[in-house]
């Protein structure tokens, strides 16, 4: 079921690994929340776990992350759910945006 207020982003960084993360429905009206990435990060991951909804505006939202963050810091999605995987999967995000299922994996995926 979707967020009918669209999505919350909390975003918080551990040393320096920033972590944002969003909840529930990213598409138009929510994509704006996504705000642009420090640019001293080693590395940034994307906990979608709670996103229950991905509109082709919020991956074009989650590209402009993409665009925004640091050449040299990766960027990984952790999503373990089919109606993130699948957008990610079908609109070719994943081999942008490289998806794992836990924030451990994404951890060592960007180490």
């Amino acid at each position: 079921m979707s967020n009918p207020v669209g999505a919350v982003v909390a975003e918080h960084t551990e040393q320096d690994l920033r972590i944002v993360t969003v909840r529930g429905t990213l598409d138009l009206s929510s994509s704006i929340h996504l705000a642009p990435v420090d640019t001293s990060v080693r590395a940034v991951l994307l906990d979608l776990r709670g996103v229950d909804f991905l509109s082709s505006a919020g991956i074009a939202a989650l590209i402009r992350v993409r665009n925004d963050v640091p050449p040299h810091a990766p960027l990984v999605a952790v999503a373990d759910h089919q109606e993130v995987v699948r957008p990610f999967e079908l609109s070719g995000l994943d081999r942008l945006i490289p998806v794992v299922p836990d924030l451990e994996a994404g951890r060592r995926r960007v180490e």
